[in-house]
């Protein structure tokens, strides 16, 4: 059987050559990683862009609802809705529309409604 005897020079050549690619397998591993985390900041910084469009759009869309409210006036109170019920209650009551028959009861309905009607909308416009 022979017998392979390595020369002190083959075996720093090979030693060289391991080295050499170690190193480029790490510069390798090392530009990848560079080239994720580039890719990372990138997407982090068009997210945090993302996120601030979207905070202006909706404060920019509160402000536009808040003035819209502004301009609409102040919303009724509990006293107008209480106020409306009643007059729409009495509208039921009283109004010559709803009355039937032609006896005295109903000519004292369409009087009271009439008497009252014009105050009730006074009241509600406020004059």
């Amino acid at each position: 059987m022979p017998t392979y005897t390595l020369s002190a020079l083959t075996i720093l050549l090979l030693a060289a050559l391991g080295a050499y690619i170690f190193h480029q397998a790490r510069r390798n591993r090392e530009g990848d990683l560079s080239y994720k985390l580039r890719k990372c900041e990138i997407a982090l910084h068009d997210a945090e862009q993302s996120l601030e469009n979207t905070i202006y759009f909706y404060k920019e869309e509160l402000a536009r609802l808040q003035r819209r409210l502004d301009e609409a006036g102040p919303s009724p109170s509990l006293a107008d809705q209480k106020f409306r019920q009643a007059k729409s209650a009495f509208a039921r009551l009283y109004h010559p529309d709803r009355q039937t028959g032609d006896d005295q009861r109903t000519r004292v309905r369409v009087e009271v409604f009439k008497e009252f009607w014009d105050e009730l909308q006074r009241i509600e416009n406020g004059r």
